[in-house]
């Protein structure tokens, strides 16, 4: 079966990529945040709110440290062994079934030529973990946070991963493993991921945004529109 993923004549060394928008296209945040909501765990502003912080990604105007500032302070009180296992359920019955068609047999493919798949997300590191264990990630970059007596209590050292915190992580992880930018792969859909893509020797832009759509096309990157699953998703219920 002939896949819109692409081919590389010689793999990348490492395939960064981000998730939401790229790998199925949700919010794998706002996902998290509506189980949450129907446990009684969060207010109904929480949803509300990640509702306009995802519009607001889409139009690369995200400030992200805010939104992260405010999630931690909602879910300070929870565990994380409890948000741990809401973040596996979420995967399980909302992010997985999401995925668009080829996503996992691309990038085992990638792994079977020896290229190293980092996830570099926005999104927690609890909401992130479990699909990348799914697709056998090697690594998982996301904005650092703080824990204390098993509770998220707010972020740590470093930028957000977002926007050029994505180019900070990134860059910082391959210059660890003396891994040239060059050699390396960025797979995205927002305009607030061209840091990363511009530096790379391969983007890759997945159902880009118009904006990163008129920049993918002037400056000659790979554009791909994989499909959404065909099988039936799990009952949401009236949102």
């Amino acid at each position: 079966m002939r896949t819109p993923w692409p081919t590389f004549d010689t793999p990348p060394k490492v395939a960064f990529v981000d998730v939401d928008g790229t790998l199925l296209a949700e919010t794998t945040t706002y996902l998290f945040a509506r189980i949450m909501r129907k446990r009684g765990l969060i207010r109904r502003s929480f949803v509300l709110r990640a509702v306009y912080h995802g519009l607001q990604h889409k139009l690369g105007r995200l400030d992200y440290g805010r939104l992260v500032a405010f999630g931690l302070r909602n879910i300070a009180s929870i565990p994380v062994v409890d948000l741990e296992r809401i973040a596996y359920e979420n995967f399980k019955d909302y992010v997985k079934p999401r995925l668009y068609e080829g996503v996992v047999e691309h990038f085992e493919e990638l792994r079977r030529a020896g290229t190293a798949v980092v996830l570099v997300s926005s999104s927690p590191g609890i909401v992130i973990e479990p699909l990348s264990i799914y697709l056998g990630c090697t690594d998982t970059l996301t904005t650092p946070v703080r824990y204390e007596r098993g509770r998220l209590i707010g972020m740590g050292e470093g930028p957000p991963c977002y926007g050029e915190g994505k180019l900070h992580w990134a860059s910082r992880w391959a210059e660890e493993r003396g891994i040239d930018l060059a050699d390396a792969a960025a797979y995205a859909d927002n305009w607030s991921d061209r840091a990363l893509m511009e530096k790379v020797g391969r983007p890759i832009a997945v159902h880009p945004h118009r904006r990163l759509k008129r920049l993918a096309v002037r400056k000659g990157w790979t554009i791909v529109n994989p499909r959404r699953p065909k099988r039936a998703l799990p009952q949401d219920g009236p949102r």
